[in-house]
């Protein structure tokens, strides 16, 4: 009942708001001051006096001493490794001074993170470290030059900040991968039939890739007896089977295929579920090559079994959407400089149409991404639906999609 009788006598939050906008303890402070010098002039007291002087020297104490504080300090970033994306991250900040200061309010933007940044330094002396962690929103490639530093010291009435320029510091947030449990195999369509048939074998014997340490249940004839002697560890050789398919994934990356904001969007999805499917393919021993156009042709091949994926990953963060190919020229050329591919991943909108067809020993991987869900993710329900159409997979993608079971 008591709750009921209160709220309507309640501000509404215009009237908050405004308040808030122009009322401010500075500003009550001044017209304190002001009128007591008034009343001070008008009545001769000397006691109104003193407190108009006494006024006034906290105002002017409370903006003279955070300049001074902020005066001649230097602030300088750091990181221990390269961010990956959906991950924790920790930076470092040195701040530096040439004598003590007081509460001092570190504020940094970091584009890659959709939380600001803020650090308070009660008392700092010539040199101080401070740790902040944060949460990695989004891939790509960032420049950060700049900060901002303020401080209310002593009375903490008026704030002064002042912008402050630092070293370039350069990070790169490498794309998300998810641990993908399958692919989809290699599915063959008759041309007459909806029925399958074997995939063409490309040889018929298996050939030497690499080597990786010794697990218990490895047999002794796979060792590699050299390299364990010159390791000191063993080691067996690891094989590229000449059955295995071959992967190539197709980005594209027309501004039009980029559908939704930050790091729910049709792009960044398609980048994580990219690295993701050669992340998986590299490591059951497929061969793996991923080709992308923004304004110049690229393409990485990827052997099987490669256990260092840095360079892709790091060309994946530098990714940006500002190509002009379709996926249908792209995968035309792709196939025509990469005729051994069998295993062919492309991405398009649900309202693009859909792929030229390919050959019929050739599996065609259809991601179809849900642009609608992208952009109004609120009125989008998670979807799991795939279907198959001859030799053509088609994996409907939305932005509540669980990208680690996509392929299950």
């Amino acid at each position: 009942m008591k709750e009921q009788v209160l709220l309507p006598n309640r501000l509404p939050p215009e009237t908050i708001a405004l308040l808030q906008r122009w009322v401010s303890l500075n500003r009550v402070l001044w017209l304190l001051t002001l009128a007591c010098f008034f009343v001070a002039w008008n009545r001769g007291l000397a006691l109104l006096y003193g407190l108009f002087a006494l006024s006034l020297a906290l105002l002017l104490i409370s903006h003279v001493m955070p300049r001074l504080q902020l005066r001649g300090i230097y602030v300088e970033r750091s990181l221990d490794d390269d961010l990956t994306a959906g991950s924790e991250g920790m930076i470092e900040y040195r701040l530096s001074a040439p004598g003590r200061r007081y509460h001092l309010q570190l504020t940094d933007r970091l584009p890659f993170s959709e939380q600001e940044q803020s650090l308070f330094f009660s008392r700092s002396d010539k040199d101080n470290l401070k740790q902040q962690t944060f949460h990695c929103e989004r891939r790509g490639y960032y420049q950060l030059q700049e900060l901002t530093l303020s401080s209310a010291y002593p009375f903490g009435i008026v704030s002064q900040s002042r912008r402050i320029e630092t070293a370039p510091f350069e990070v790169l947030v490498l794309p998300q991968v998810f641990e993908l449990s399958n692919l989809p195999s290699p599915v063959v369509a008759d041309a007459n039939s909806d029925g399958d048939l074997p995939v063409p074998q490309q040889g018929g014997h298996d050939e030497f890739a690499t080597v990786r340490e010794y697990t218990h249940g490895d047999g002794l004839r796979h060792i590699h007896w050299r390299t364990s002697a010159r390791r000191q560890q063993l080691v067996v050789k690891e094989y590229e089977r000449s059955d295995r398919p071959v992967l190539l994934v197709v980005l594209d990356c027309r501004p039009g295929f980029n559908q939704g904001e930050g790091a729910r969007s049709t792009f960044e999805y398609a980048i994580s579920i990219a690295a993701s499917m050669i992340h998986f393919a590299s490591r059951d021993g497929m061969q793996s090559i991923l080709v992308a156009e923004n304004g110049e042709w690229h393409d990485k091949v990827i052997p099987a079994y490669c256990s260092d994926l840095y360079d892709l990953y790091a060309f994946l963060a530098r990714l940006e959407c500002d190509g002009h190919q379709s996926s249908a020229a792209l995968t035309e050329q792709a196939l025509g400089k990469f005729p051994q591919a069998n295993l062919i991943t492309g991405f398009r909108l649900s309202s693009d149409s859909e792929l030229p067809a390919l050959a019929l020993y050739q599996t065609h991987i259809d991601l179809e991404m849900d642009e609608q869900s992208f952009l109004f993710p609120l009125r989008s329900n998670p979807t799991a639906d795939h279907r198959r159409e001859g030799n053509r997979l088609v994996y409907r993608v939305n932005a509540l999609s669980s990208l680690e079971r996509l392929f299950q």
